[in-house]
């Protein structure tokens, strides 16, 4: 349970047997005499802080049927050398190995689709950097000052949350098709960030993905996207038109809110939902381009999408507002 050997600072081993399915919140933080644990295979998550401030662990198996690491789960674990992260782990979790200072190696498996803010933040022994953009394996997890017109490595898999966060010095960002996933405010409030390009790899670009990216002009989505989050594109206010690839289902709230330049936009039959305030302040009026029929448009869940006028080119006719 949460909590369990907190503060046990004289613990130096545990033995948890296979019928063990769950380590709470907290479960060992602070036993800083602990070297080492095996975890069993029946374990499916580390939740948050479980391990925190075990500062005398130097290794521990995490078992392929872990499915997530949990936030702060082995933060100030400064003695942690290296982790395998299992085939089995999607998410990892805000600053889950924060400040583990001793950390060389992390081998980051391709099922996992999202790395939260900090997850390695401290981790100065693994942070590999190339044109100002820090590296862990093949993740991108933050940026330095230096960070100009930046291209990523063609083998990058994924982008973490707040990587570029207020990244001063980014004007320009090409995302190779290997990436498949924007984290949660990864590029927000780049003041001089212009133009941006989005491969085809891409599957979902997190909320507040690039809110208050005032000088953005140009952006290019490629065709893999499926999501676009809440308030991505929030307060991009140069943006004067969006195309949306084909594949996206839905259009989030306060997606493109702010956009007070955008007049033109192309959204494809794909679409089922424009979640309400999607284009709030986007102007007074609005020219879409759909690919599927009047029928098909009126069909589409959109209350509250755009306060302004609107004209809609479908494949059989126009409608306007």
């Amino acid at each position: 349970g949460s909590r369990a050997f907190s503060g046990c600072s004289s613990l130096t081993s545990v033995t948890i047997p296979d019928t063990v399915t769950s380590i709470g919140s907290e479960a060992f933080s602070g036993c800083s005499s602990l070297t080492s644990i095996t975890i069993p295979n029946g374990v499916t998550s580390i939740r948050s802080r479980a391990f925190s401030g075990c500062s005398g662990l130097t290794r521990i198996t995490i078992p392929n049927g872990v499915t997530s690491i949990g936030s702060r789960a082995f933060s100030g674990c400064s003695s942690l050398t290296s982790v395998t992260i299992p085939d089995s782990v999607t998410s990892i979790w805000d600053s889950a190995f924060y400040d583990c200072s001793s950390l060389t190696s992390v081998t980051i498996p391709d099922s996992v689709t999202s790395i939260g803010e900090g997850a390695f933040y401290g981790c100065s022994k693994i942070k590999q950097t190339e044109s100002g953009v820090r590296y862990v394996d093949k993740w991108v997890i933050g940026c330095d000052d230096s960070a100009s017109n930046v291209s990523l490595r063609n083998n990058s898999v994924g982008i973490a949350d707040n990587a570029f966060s207020r990244c001063s010095g980014l004007t320009s960002i090409t995302i190779p098709d290997s990436v498949t996933s924007i984290g949660s405010c990864a590029f927000e409030y780049c003041s001089i960030l212009t133009n941006v390009t989005i491969g085809n790899g891409v599957t979902s670009i997190g909320s507040y993905a690039f809110i208050g990216c005032r000088e953005l002009t140009s952006i290019t989505i490629g065709n893999g996207v499926t999501s676009i989050g809440s308030s991505a594109f929030k307060n991009c206010s140069k943006l004067t038109s969006i195309t949306i690839p084909e594949g996206v289902t839905s259009i989030e709230s306060e997606a493109f809110c702010g956009c007070s330049s955008l007049t033109s936009i192309t959204i494809p039959v794909s679409v089922t939902e424009i979640v309400i305030y999607a284009f709030k302040d986007c102007g007074r009026s609005m020219r879409v381009t759909y690919s599927g029929t009047k029928a098909q448009w009126q069909a589409i869940s959109k209350h509250g999408w755009f306060a302004g006028n609107y004209t809609v080119t479908c494949t059989d006719g126009t409608i306007k507002k």
